[in-house]
């Protein structure tokens, strides 16, 4: 087993790591020319000289660094002389602080790096969504070095997997924790997206919509969170047998105590407890931010740094996206018991189907398999799930007519004020749900949340 870990440049992380399995850790600055495939406002914030003392650092203490430059987009600036400079000014840089690797997100990005920079092992990204012997040879016969495997539909593939760890001799590499859902429909917008969340020339707002409308669609199709794209520290022992041995764990803004949480539990191959633990990249608990820099990227201020823009939106709108971030732990630390729970011991030998049997050309609706175990093993609080949809439901209403994007109006900034008052009823024990929920909007889900 070898463990590539996200790197949140947290200086607790890499001593905590040591006496694992993890050969590398992964990471970028917070924004650049470039890109990467996160937006900004998720990130830690990180600049050159900080890259390199983690690159000394690591390599102390043994451990490889992978410098991400995985934007799926940069808007064709790659293709013009200015972006060429930034882009070689940035190659140069990781080349001479003695980056191990570089993951690539682009045919071009690879045959600048593997023509010009030798030293640089390359990898690529999963937003590539490498999933075919013709894609994975395509990547190697072009020069790559590991190819990170699609990361939303191709964990439980096995005869795919097989065939394509005896098709190529390159080091392939898969997410373990990956939260996404299985066959995203929406996963190829979403990945541009995000590239251009971190470009310093990007204009538009770093706001992930696709995470937040797939947030919302988990929720009213709560099936989602089982047949999600995720391997349980418990079944890892499939993928070796077949050859595959590098796994990914993600994500960069997880705060130290959880993601050392996540590298012991895939280390020591079991998990009890609350699987989301180990797949949710949100909701971390309060207790997690030990530190400074981990409790300042989640605050007011780094709100209203990346939102408060009058030029691009109603600034009037943007609590209802604050209050939904705290309600689910997005841009707050979490307080209290977790309003999802997924039971890992309930999952045990869910991997069993899979081994044999294939769902590229299965109807989910008409084998049922994930909604079983979804009944089994998954547990959503009822008032946490009515209060959050309700709020989406709401948010939605305005990002989709359109107020969201205008200038404000009189009216709009009552509704400020009526936001104001629920979150102080709330704080104060009263929970007032936005909107009053609709049946057709909250189907059934599991059990109730006094039995997990």
């Amino acid at each position: 087993m070898r463990l590539s870990v996200a790197c949140n440049f947290d200086e607790e992380l890499l001593d905590g790591l040591v006496g694992h399995p993890v050969y590398e850790v992964y990471g970028k600055v917070t924004r650049d020319h470039a890109g990467g495939g996160r937006p900004s406002f998720y990130l830690p914030q990180v600049d050159r000289p900080m890259v390199e003392r983690w690159v000394r650092e690591t390599h102390a203490r043994g451990i490889e660094f992978n410098y991400l430059m995985n934007a799926s987009c940069m808007g064709n600036a790659e293709y013009t002389r200015e972006g060429q400079r930034h882009i070689r000014d940035t190659l140069d840089w990781i080349s001479e602080i003695g980056c191990d690797s570089v993951t690539v997100a682009t045919i071009f990005m690879l045959q600048i790096v593997k023509r010009s920079y030798p030293k640089l092992k390359v990898r690529i990204s999963a937003h590539r969504f490498t999933d075919s012997v013709r894609k994975a040879r395509f990547w190697e016969d072009h020069g790559a070095d590991c190819i990170v495997l699609n990361e939303t539909a191709f964990a439980r593939e096995f005869a795919a997997l097989r065939a394509i760890r005896e098709a190529v001799k390159c080091d392939l590499s898969l997410i373990v924790n990956n939260s996404c859902r299985q066959d995203c429909a929406i996963a190829g917008t979403h990945a541009t997206s995000l590239s251009h969340g971190s470009q310093l020339q990007s204009r538009g707002l770093p706001l992930d919509y696709h995470m937040l409308f797939c947030l919302d669609y988990r929720l009213r199709e709560p099936v989602n969170y089982v047949r999600a794209n995720w391997i349980r520290p418990e079944d890892l022992h499939h993928y070796e047998a077949m050859g595959i041995d590098n796994f990914k764990i993600v994500e960069r803004n997880t705060p130290t105590p959880e993601l050392l949480r996540r590298v012991r539990a895939y280390a020591a191959r079991r998990y009890d407890g609350n699987f989301f633990d180990l797949v949710l990249p949100f909701a971390y608990p309060e207790e997690a931010y030990t530190t400074r820099a981990s409790r300042d990227a989640y605050s007011l201020r780094r709100a209203a740094k990346y939102f408060g823009k009058p030029s691009l939106l109603n600034v009037t709108k943007v609590p209802k996206l604050v209050a939904l971030g705290k309600r689910q732990g997005l841009l707050y630390p979490r307080r209290g018991e977790s309003g999802l729970h997924l039971d890992n011991r309930k999952l045990d030998g869910f991997i069993d189907r899979f081994l044999s049997d294939s769902c590229v050309d299965v109807d989910c609706e008409e084998c049922r398999y994930c909604h079983d175990f979804a009944d089994r093993a998954l547990t959503i609080d009822p008032s946490y799930r009515e209060e959050v949809l309700a709020m989406y439901r709401d948010l939605f209403e305005d990002m989709h007519s359109g107020p969201f994007w205008e200038k404000p109006r009189p009216r709009d900034f009552v509704e400020v004020g009526r936001l104001t008052m629920r979150a102080a009823r709330r704080a104060a024990g009263r929970v007032v749900p936005a909107l009053a929920p609709t049946e057709d909007h909250l189907p059934h889900v599991g059990c109730p949340a006094a039995e997990r």
